[in-house]
């Protein structure tokens, strides 16, 4: 399968989407770093900015764990160019089609076992 893929394309496009993500996470840790406040640290807050600032560091987290897992994932796919099995179907072996490759670089299910473990 890996014979019909053009390898460094997809390394490419891979190295490239890492990058953005790692630039779009320091930002967005940055910009957290700088909307910080101590609201913890006084007694007389009211209510909603509490609400708020727990909103906002709930969302921020999940942003960091989804990049997080996005970045793992591409280095997976990276690793895997290397060792000769990107583009396989982690579940069933079969080769994954070079157009779901396309759009999601870092796939590791076929489209149908993506909706076998999606319906799960």
């Amino acid at each position: 399968m890996t014979g019909k893929l053009n390898l460094g394309k997809f390394k490419k496009t891979l190295l490239a989407e890492r990058e953005r993500l790692e630039g779009e996470r320091r930002a967005k840790a940055a910009e957290g770093a700088e909307g910080t406040t101590e609201l913890a640290d006084y007694d007389d807050h009211h209510p909603a900015d509490t609400a708020s600032e727990t909103y906002e560091r709930t969302k921020d987290y999940a942003l960091e764990e989804n990049f997080r897992e996005i970045i793992e994932r591409i280095d997976d796919a990276l690793r895997k160019i290397d060792d000769g099995t990107y583009g396989v179907c982690d579940r069933c072996g079969q080769p994954i089609k070079p157009d779901r490759l396309k759009f999601i670089p870092y796939a590791t299910l076929c489209i149908d076992c993506q909706e076998v473990i999606e319906r799960r």
